[in-house]
């Protein structure tokens, strides 16, 4: 097949979506002509859409030594480190994008977005009215603005923005799976799965459709709903202020319980202990407890994908250990049967929350805890290690996870 053959033909792979069936095509013609800067970018396209984020590194940056003041390459870049969730040098490509050709609108939706992953929301709103200075029908643009004005709870201008948006682009998966995800927020039910179930039946391989759709009928439960918003609300807060909330609360908690003690209504302390317990840990143990009871939905179970679907039979498995080990202590009269029950409630947080884990080593640096939890608990009652060591050990690795969770395993 000639150069010219090779590079349409891995076009019109490309144009169709098939990245994986496209990469050997523009091989092909590079390899015909290494010159050839055209097969080059759209093969680093192809690796970046087939999640082959080193090679698509490695060639946009060889590619932005040969063409250097093309705007199209820092837009890549920016797309690539974004996927990496380097967001401080996806900021300084689009940057830089925008600087070599400032009359496309799509660079300016493109860093809204990388805006309101950094949950600065008002300058996102301005990057997407910038785009949409340029073009009023831009779909980036548009889908940004709605996202950002969620954010900020500005909800008549958020509906004004969907409904431009919907109305210019009917039949785009990603805006009606964006607009679910803003009636989501706004606590919007019918609305949410109404326009999640429009994008999954443009597009049923949409897993922002999908995860809206899973969330959505999660949300039906009172309790997982109440949760849900206050998951949004303490998300869209910086992190900064999400610690300070997090110790605010933890100070305030620790009073309450010093009074309640100090006037001898300790009792009165237990609900406020188990109320705190929910409140901190409830963003952690509500999607793996949401994603086991959806195991038993009939038709819950067929939404779930198989990260979350292991979430939920690992909690399970360690709830019905735990409730195995505590009832056979009472028939056995061993106390390290108590110990291992403990040990497996103890173990639910690193090990259920795993699976859902994104980055490869976190995700591994999870199951390891959580298996040392279990492991501390089994290998001592066998070796018979004194009981009251072994409790503190357990407790000490839990309370550490509580507050090293979100450092080192999200």
């Amino acid at each position: 097949m000639s150069l010219e053959a090779n590079y349409q033909r891995g076009a019109q792979l490309f144009d169709m979506g098939r990245y994986k069936d496209a990469i050997p095509y523009f091989n092909n013609a590079i390899a015909s002509n290494i010159d050839n800067y055209e097969a080059k970018f759209l093969l680093a396209q192809s690796y970046l859409q087939t999640d082959d984020l080193e090679k698509a590194e490695s060639l946009t940056i060889e590619l932005r030594g040969s063409v250097p003041n093309y705007s199209g390459v820092y837009y890549l870049l920016s797309q690539i480190y974004y996927t990496k969730e380097n967001t401080n040098k996806a900021l300084e490509y689009i940057n830089e994008a925008i600087t070599l050709d400032p009359h496309d609108e799509n660079y300016f939706g493109y860093k809204a977005f990388i805006l309101i992953y950094k949950k600065d929301f008002e300058n996102a709103l301005l990057m997407a009215n910038e785009g949409l200075k340029l073009n009023a029908k831009s779909r980036n643009c548009l889908n940004a603005r709605a996202t950002a004005l969620t954010k900020l709870n500005r909800k008549e201008e958020a509906k004004e923005t969907i409904e431009t948006l919907l109305n210019d682009d009917p039949e785009n998966s990603f805006s009606h799976a964006n607009v679910g995800w803003s009636h989501l927020e706004h606590n919007d039910l019918p609305k949410a799965l109404l326009h999640f179930k429009e994008a999954l039946k443009l597009d049923p391989n949409d897993n922002y459709a999908r995860n809206g759709m899973l969330t959505a009928v999660k949300a039906k439960n009172r309790v997982y709903n109440l949760y849900l918003r206050y998951a949004f609300w303490i998300s869209n807060k910086s992190e900064k202020n999400q610690w300070l909330y997090i110790i605010g609360i933890y100070l305030v908690y620790r009073v309450f319980v010093k009074v309640l003690t100090a006037s001898g209504l300790s009792i009165l302390a237990i609900p406020l202990i188990v109320a705190y317990l929910l409140l901190a840990l409830g963003s952690w143990f509500m999607e793996p407890l949401s994603n086991m009871l959806l195991l038993f939905d009939n038709y819950g179970k067929y939404l779930l994908d198989k990260n979350s679907k292991l979430s939920g039979q690992i909690l399970f498995a360690l709830l019905v250990l735990a409730l195995t080990t505590f009832l056979l202590s009472f028939l056995i009269e061993n106390n390290y049967l108590i110990l291992i029950s403990i040990a497996s409630l103890a173990a639910i947080l690193p090990l259920s929350r795993s699976p859902l884990i994104s980055k490869k080593n976190n995700q591994i640096m999870g199951y390891a805890y959580g298996a040392l939890i279990l492991l501390v608990a089994i290998i001592g009652s066998i070796i018979g290690y004194d009981y009251g060591t072994l409790l503190t050990i357990i407790a000490i690795l839990f309370i550490a996870y509580t507050w090293l969770g979100n450092l080192l395993f999200s």
